[in-house]
């Protein structure tokens, strides 16, 4: 589209590596809409089944490749209920949250959020797929079943995710986040449901969204 030629011939490359060739020329200018990132919007849309109430996300596209698209799909599984219109996606809770057993190897990174929804769901949840999250910014499967557990939850670790069961003795800890900012969004959702949680380190959010922490404040005060 911009002119620029790219080959993918050799998606074998070396060592089973593919192998992608860019010539050298003129890129072409042109008029491009910047989609917002759908996995940053996952702890918002949560934040409705949790707290209650409804949250609107604008210019949320009508299709798209992001696998954040996909929190459509799952979270009316768990529970809520989603409507689409006017160029945006609104979330409304309904007072449950349902389990789920659920394959997230084409977006692992909407793990965390899930797991979150998971440790105060009404039924049990697994999470499959995932082994790569051990090596992102923490190993986020061993991180999240440490943190549920040490709010009461009851987490497991697989060879490929979680198992999350509910539990009646959730309680107010902190909650590390490993400099990873999902994990510190995570907690950020549990907090909603139960008292005492605290983030450690909120500010690790800034490596995606600078301003999570006044944009939460300013959803939970009606004013996003």
């Amino acid at each position: 589209k911009r002119g620029v030629r790219v080959s993918t011939a050799n998606l074998d490359g070396v060592n089973g590596l593919p192998e992608w060739r860019v010539e050298p020329g003129a890129i072409l200018g042109g008029t491009v809409a910047i989609e917002p990132d759908l996995s940053n919007a996952g702890p918002f849309l949560a934040a409705a089944m949790v707290a209650g109430g409804s949250v609107t996300i604008t210019g949320w596209p009508d299709s798209t490749t992001q696998v954040g698209d996909e929190f459509d799909g799952i979270l009316q599984q768990m529970g809520a209920v989603i409507t689409r219109e006017n160029g945006g996606l609104t979330i409304t809770g309904t007072g449950a949250i349902h389990g789920i057993d659920i394959d997230l190897s084409i977006g692992g990174e909407l793990t965390p959020v899930i797991a979150a929804l998971a440790a105060i769901a009404d039924s049990p949840t697994v999470i499959r797929g995932v082994a790569h999250l051990r090596g992102h910014e923490t190993d986020r499967l061993a991180a999240l079943a440490t943190e549920i557990n040490r709010i009461g939850g009851i987490a497991r670790e697989t060879p490929d995710g979680l198992e999350i069961d509910p539990s009646d003795n959730l309680h107010g800890a902190l909650w590390e986040t490993y400099e990873d900012h999902r994990m510190a969004t995570a907690g950020a959702i549990i907090g909603l449901r139960v008292p005492g949680i605290q983030v450690e380190d909120i500010k690790t959010t800034s490596k995606t969204m600078p301003d999570f922490d006044k944009l939460w404040l300013k959803m939970l005060e009606g004013n996003a």
